[in-house]
């Protein structure tokens, strides 16, 4: 929540870089994270470039919080422990919220409660130095590349021209590209990600349930 709006700032209105720019926070089989996605013209930047620009906000962003003054944290924080106070807008809201706790298994359907007691006892020092961690020598991140290729012109209809209509059944196969030059000191580059994926360890699914 607080790196939204400077990130948008950042990487969309300053670097130009495209419309599509946003921070996640991410919980992969109970297994927490987040994530900053960008999307670019390939006739504009390569990815390479964003990578890049994404490492020096990631920096910025570090200072910023550390910058920040106890106000303002707090004002934040206030902001968001009413957002999670709401009520549901509607049926379906409740319902999802609900039903997302039986698909992973976690049942703890007063989730938002424990949130916002956790959120009262946070500090501006927990957030310094969260970010600090998961920053350090000692961090790991990965960075997806997905870059397209190829022009079609579109039809009035909005549909491909030339295309053969059973065109978009057909099955992509992803092409491996070689490491850029660009960031070939700070990265290990992943070409297979089977084979990648089959040396790591395999971790249990994490369960939220406290």
């Amino acid at each position: 929540m607080h790196m939204e709006e400077p990130c948008f700032d950042f990487l969309r209105t300053k670097q130009t870089l495209g419309y599509h720019v946003y921070p996640t926070c991410r919980n992969t089989s109970g297994i927490l994270g987040f994530s900053v996605t960008v999307g670019t013209q390939a006739t504009k930047y390569n990815s390479e470039v964003v990578d890049k620009k994404i490492e020096e906000f990631l920096s910025s962003f570090e200072e910023k919080i550390e910058n920040l003054t106890e106000e303002a944290f707090n004002t934040q924080v206030t902001a968001l422990i009413k957002l999670k106070e709401c009520e549901d807008t509607h049926l379906g809201e409740e319902v999802d919220r609900n039903w997302n706790e039986v698909v992973t298994q976690q049942y703890l359907f007063d989730r938002l409660a424990h949130e916002i007691e956790a959120l009262k006892s946070f500090s501006k020092s927990d957030l310094v130095n969260w970010f600090k961690a998961h920053r350090g020598p000692g961090s790991k991140m990965l960075s997806v590349h997905v870059v397209g290729f190829g022009k079609y012109e579109l039809e009035e209809d909005g549909s491909p021209s030339g295309e053969d209509s059973n065109s978009s059944c057909e099955v992509m196969q992803l092409t491996y590209l070689p490491s850029s030059p660009l960031l070939v000191d700070s990265t290990i580059p992943i070409t297979d990600i089977r084979a990648f994926t089959s040396t790591l360890n395999l971790l249990p699914y994490h369960k939220i349930v406290k």
